[in-house]
């Protein structure tokens, strides 16, 4: 019983860490292609929050899953993400809709944004929010994240394989033969 358990624990940490591995490479595969488009999936794009311009709802080192949404469909109160000038990502929420775009404030800020966001610059609305994924994100993104979790693994799956066929052929070998007299 003990080793179908941990043959299956072993299989669904294979699974998950293929699947990671997968993820990793669309999403670099997705920003090599092009620098300045941003990774989505199934029209979800994810966001590490930098700024507690959001809080309480939003924190800094939260990750948001924003949703691709036209313009025309966003109304005062939604959490938007978009881009300004200078190319930096914001997201905060809209205080009031215009006919030439939309005025924002973050919820933690006292004032108004000091600029219009313009309909072609949003980059969607919030979808999801999950408390201190983007830490973990971006420690997965550096190099000793990338390390302890992609690489080690993948080394101790494979000294895991070497051991197993050694000790099996280490087995046969003890195998007494069979002899009559």
């Amino acid at each position: 019983m003990n080793k179908k358990i941990i043959k299956i624990i072993f299989s669904l940490f294979m699974a998950a860490a293929i699947l990671c591995i997968g993820f990793l490479v669309f999403a670099t595969h997705q920003a090599q292609g092009n620098p300045d488009k941003i990774p989505s999936f199934g029209g979800y794009k994810p966001f590490t929050v930098l700024t507690n311009s959001m809080q309480p709802k939003i924190s800094a080192g939260d990750m948001i899953f924003v949703k691709e949404k036209k313009a025309a469909n966003i109304k005062k109160g939604d959490i938007i993400t978009f881009k300004i000038s200078d190319g930096k990502l914001i997201t905060h929420r809209v205080v009031s809709v215009t006919k030439q775009g939309f005025m924002t404030k973050g919820d933690n800020n006292s004032v108004r944004d000091k600029w219009l966001v313009k309909p072609e610059n949003i980059i969607g609305t919030a979808a999801a929010i999950v408390p201190k994924a983007g830490n973990i994100a971006k420690f997965l993104a550096s190099p000793a994240g990338f390390s302890i979790f992609i690489i080690l693994p993948l080394l101790l799956l494979v000294l895991i394989e070497v051991y197993q066929r050694i000790l099996k052929a280490l087995n046969r070998k003890e195998d007494p033969a069979v002899t009559e007299s």
